[in-house]
């Protein structure tokens, strides 16, 4: 049986402060309903978003945006799907900025 679909709401990124995009994500968190925190790698959360079990999103400013996968160089990363406009949607979250939305 598949796994259901489920959208959260990142809280917190946690940064592994390199200059390339494909190192600077180390991990995204947030909190379900039930206020217990969760905490993905950049490479599980990857691995979930092109499954289509989950979906991830940000508050940037009063917009929700969602978390999308890109490839550079053939290496996959997470970036916010207004990146070209607003670079470092992602990067800039600060913790608790975002109430949890499930599906």
């Amino acid at each position: 049986m598949a796994r259901p679909y489920r959208r959260r709401a990142v809280s917190f990124v946690s940064r592994a402060y390199s200059r390339d995009p494909l190192e600077r994500v180390e991990s995204i968190s947030g909190t379900y309903p039930d206020h217990t925190h969760w905490t993905l790698s950049q490479a599980t959360a990857i691995a979930v978003i092109e499954a289509g079990t989950d979906e991830f999103f940000v508050r940037a400013g009063d917009q929700i945006v969602k978390l999308v996968v890109h490839t550079r160089g053939g290496e996959k990363y997470l970036q916010t799907e207004r990146e070209k406009t607003h670079p470092d949607d992602l990067l800039n979250l600060t913790a608790g900025q975002l109430q949890t939305a499930a599906k």
